[in-house]
């Protein structure tokens, strides 16, 4: 039986409901806020790789703002 993994938090059929990352054995999707499993291993590398990415422009935007600092000092 296939696996799908919950993109977000959602209400489904009948007041059930799912947390995001919640996996659940069906064989259709549930509904349009599931992924296959398989595939939210890809989205979940690719945001891990965007997070890492941003704290890595963040970092260098503020280096960058203490050497112009030191430099406006001077």
């Amino acid at each position: 039986m296939p696996k799908f993994v919950a993109t977000r938090a959602n209400f489904g059929y009948l007041g059930t409901y799912w947390k995001k990352g919640e996996v659940v054995d069906a064989d259709t999707c549930p509904n349009p806020h599931f992924v296959p499993y398989g595939q939210s291993l890809v989205i979940d590398a690719k945001e891990e790789a965007a997070k890492k990415e941003m704290e890595q422009k963040a970092a260098e935007t503020v280096e960058k703002a203490i050497k112009a600092r030191g430099r406006a000092k001077k």
